[in-house]
């Protein structure tokens, strides 16, 4: 047996208090009546000079009872050693739902153990139904969990998603032997569509191994395209199984731009080019215009231009300032914050075509907001196996194989029996 906080085991040192109570608690005397004490001789009184423990049995059981619970507090684990398995496979649980696939393990003896590569790694169960999840595995966090497993080698099969590589490689007892299985190919995930004037722009995300990009298509309603509920879903049929996504209203993009006489040729430009985003976009951008000495008025616009001289306002909506900088290597310049990005030259016929100024300001309008999140749900980028291996860390010892067995519920019983006891016992003696 060992203990996962053993430090807690000085807690034994409190089997003393019980002790010195039991030692210093005096027993209630019983009183006698008699009539008279004339015909009583008179004898010599003892006191005794030691010090006895009284109740016996009451001191066992609290002392049992602050002993089990020091024991739950050190937490205690059974061992017992195990043999190692020669080899174990581990699935990704998206690849068991494919026949031609999981038909390779058909010659394997039954004694062969096959787990899924999921949380805790659980041995497969074939008589268990595996729904099909949008939620990658993190696989370096799965691949330390395999350490706990009792055998020689691993093999494991995955789709090797990139998204599912978190955090910095691991370090790992076992070589584990990684071999991705190209399924993704290429898939189509409808993300939502907008509400447009002449119908609906359906938004699809396209993921292959390679990449994963975004692209939308006019859709009018029909045998393929229904809406549902009322009207705020979309569902088409085209897909198996069938898929339903929501139908969201585009709000007007709102931007405040102030400036400066002085900088009033850069305003002319930016609104220029934010009228082109609203036709590329096919979605309504509106500006207002206003001169820095009129102050500061719609803070909850999207964007907020600030062409002036003046201190920039501060707040937490995207925030273009002039500020300019002869060293810059670009038109516009991401700030320190997130959302302050800095104009740093003065706008002309030729730096706003050959430095993309109207690329830019997409940038920052970020009119993409509402799918970024979903898109990343659908990511099937796959990576190498080499990219997948962790770290292997040879021992040069052989290291014994135990196996773990919780022994903490057995315990809680017994304590439950022992307080139940000591109060009962207690209650009898008067104690």
């Amino acid at each position: 047996m060992s203990f996962a906080n053993p430090l807690y085991l000085w807690a034994l040192l409190g089997l003393l208090v019980p002790i010195a109570i039991h030692l210093w608690s005096k027993k209630e005397a019983k009183t006698i009546k008699v009539g008279s004490v004339q015909l009583l001789s008179e004898s010599k009184s003892k006191q005794s000079n030691s010090i006895q423990l009284n109740e016996w049995w009451l001191l066992l059981l609290r002392m049992g009872i602050i002993s089990l619970l020091v024991v739950l507090m050190a937490k205690p684990q059974w061992h017992s050693k195990v043999s190692n398995k020669s080899l174990t496979y581990i699935v990704e649980p998206e690849l068991t739902q494919y026949a031609y696939f999981m038909s390779r393990f058909n010659a394997l003896d039954e004694s062969q153990e096959i787990r899924l590569l999921k949380k805790n790694l659980p041995v497969r169960n074939e008589e268990e139904q595996i729904t099909k999840t949008s939620a990658v595995q993190d696989y370096w966090a799965l691949a330390s969990e395999m350490d706990d497993l009792n055998t020689d080698s691993i093999v494991v099969f995955t789709t090797g998603f990139a998204s599912g590589l978190k955090g910095a490689r691991p370090e790992t007892k076992h070589d584990i032997n990684w071999i991705v299985i190209d399924s993704a190919l290429s898939k189509e995930h409808p993300l939502l569509a907008y509400k447009k004037d002449d119908g609906l722009q359906l938004y699809i995300g396209l993921s292959t191994p390679d990449a994963t990009k975004i692209t939308s298509k006019m859709i009018t309603l029909g045998e393929d395209y229904a809406l549902i509920s009322a009207g705020d879903s979309l569902a088409i049929s085209k897909f198996n199984p069938e898929q339903k996504v929501p139908v969201v209203t585009q709000k007007t993009l709102e931007v405040s731009l102030y400036y400066s006489d002085s900088l009033k040729g850069n305003k002319t430009y930016i609104e220029a080019s934010l009228k082109a985003l609203s036709m590329y976009l096919d979605r309504d951008i509106k500006v207002i215009s206003k001169l820095d000495s009129e102050g500061l008025e719609n803070k909850e616009a999207d964007v907020i231009i600030w062409l002036s001289d003046k201190k920039q306002p501060e707040m937490s909506k995207k925030l273009l300032v002039w500020k300019e900088d002869a060293m810059a290597q670009s038109i516009i310049t991401a700030g320190g914050e997130d959302n302050i990005y800095y104009l740093t030259k003065h706008i002309n016929s030729e730096n706003a075509v050959s430095e993309r100024l109207t690329e830019k300001l997409l940038a920052i309008l970020d009119v993409n907001q509402e799918f970024e999140e979903l898109l990343a749900k659908v990511d099937n980028r796959s990576v190498t196996a080499s990219e997948l291996e962790t770290t292997y860390v040879a021992s040069d010892e052989k290291e014994k194989q135990l196996a773990s067995w919780n022994v903490n519920p057995y315990l809680w019983l017994m304590l439950l029996l022992l307080l139940l006891v000591e109060r009962i016992v207690a209650y009898k003696r008067k104690q």
